[in-house]
């Protein structure tokens, strides 16, 4: 007779470690970016002026992506993500000496580079801990740091602003990020056979040529279109809530925090159950079908809180692709090229980030507030021809 199995906790320390980082690191992002559309509104910038900071910093990110990746498949992830760390604490700070909106340009690219930074090395690292058989679980829970973040940044952000102004905000994120070098500084090398234990494998494991990114395209195309989506509305929501519904600045941050942070941590998990039942590409499909439909349906909505329960429903269908769409990935990509891989894919939707403030911002003054979001619905509809092309074979790693 076979002894009794017995269920273990599924985050070893490490993995419990990166989930505190990566919480801590979503917290300070969501207390500074969340409500940044208001505090360069309020240095005197028009909606047009807001997305073009917003793409100009975004747009740093975006070329810095890639090659992030590529450094810490080479160097290897966890200096990486100290790295990303250090260079996160000093723009909030450098905020609060800025008179006028261009000059939060310059601190917010050094931002926005710490982010591309951290952002291919703290996923990719997630695979080096864990078994393929258990990667979609366990990324349905490491997701969970990012939008307990989101939960509680924007919410903070805007009662600090609301009482003590806008430098509060910045003075707080600094401290965060400060406390977040003592995990970063604790956490261990990914186990044998990881990148960081063999660069030989990197060199010599997968070469960089036609065959090894031709099944990375359409990832990166399913989130370049999810980014232009997203980020044709999400740099104008806030300035739309204020517009339309005459709403404070703590509001709006309980809005983006119920609207995504909340929505976010009550999906991770079904999704990866849902997208195991019905199979990840047809899961991914389901969720991408409707969030078109919201977006149309936003602009006719004169309710705060059937506004808030919308939002909810996109932000809720985006996030529960996360863990389908993540774990194909990691099966796909070879171990020494998670890192790049992970960077490659991201590089699109960062490039979406980039582009689709501008837009949004242009569609808002020329063609009036509405348009933003039938923008992103567009945008939206363009994943679904993309799903098809996704393949769905494990290699050996």
């Amino acid at each position: 007779m076979s002894p009794k199995r017995i269920r273990r906790f599924p985050l070893n320390r490490e993995l419990i470690i990166l989930f505190i980082i990566n919480t801590i690191m979503s917290l300070g992002m969501n207390l500074t970016n969340s409500l940044r559309p208001l505090y360069i509104q309020s240095l005197g910038a028009t909606v047009l002026e807001v997305s073009f900071v917003i793409s100009i910093t975004g747009l740093a990110g975006t070329i810095m992506r890639l090659p992030s990746g590529f450094i810490s498949d080479l160097y290897g992830r966890r200096k990486i993500i100290i790295l990303s760390i250090l260079l996160a604490i000093f723009p909030p700070l450098l905020y609060t000496f800025s008179s006028n909106w261009e000059q939060l340009i310059i601190w917010g690219v050094v931002y926005s580079i710490a982010f591309s930074l951290f952002m291919p090395s703290r996923m990719a690292i997630v695979a080096d801990y864990t078994s393929t058989a258990n990667m979609m679980r366990i990324y349905s829970i490491m997701n969970l740091a990012f939008p307990l973040g989101s939960i509680i940044g924007p919410t903070i952000g805007g009662f600090l602003e609301d009482i003590y102004g806008w430098n509060m905000i910045f003075y707080v994120a600094t401290a965060l990020y400060l406390f977040c070098l003592v995990p970063s500084l604790v956490l261990s090398k990914p186990p044998r056979g990881g990148v960081e234990d063999d660069k030989k494998a990197y060199s010599e494991g997968a070469k960089i040529n036609l065959k090894f990114f031709r099944p990375l395209l359409p990832f990166f195309f399913l989130n370049l279109f999810t980014g232009l989506g997203v980020g044709a509305v999400s740099p104008i929501t806030p300035i739309y809530l204020m517009d339309k519904f005459k709403v404070s600045t703590a509001e709006i941050g309980l809005f983006i925090s119920i609207g995504f942070g909340l929505t976010t941590i009550l999906t991770q998990i079904p999704a990866g159950i849902l997208a195991d039942k019905f199979g990840r590409k047809k899961f991914i499909a389901i969720c991408f079908a409707l969030i078109p439909v919201l977006f149309i349906l936003w602009t006719e909505i004169n309710n705060l809180t059937l506004l808030l329960l919308v939002q909810m429903g996109i932000n809720g269908l985006w996030s529960m692709t996360w863990p389908a769409s993540i774990s194909l990935l990691m099966e796909y990509t070879p171990k020494s090229r998670r890192g790049l891989s992970s960077g490659l894919t991201q590089t699109g939707v960062m490039l979406g980030f980039t582009i689709g403030p501008y837009i949004g911002g242009y569609l808002w003054e020329t063609l009036g507030r509405a348009f933003p979001y039938y923008a992103s619905a567009l945008f939206i509809i363009l994943c679904i021809p993309v799903i098809p092309f996704i393949r769905e074979k494990s290699v050996n790693l």
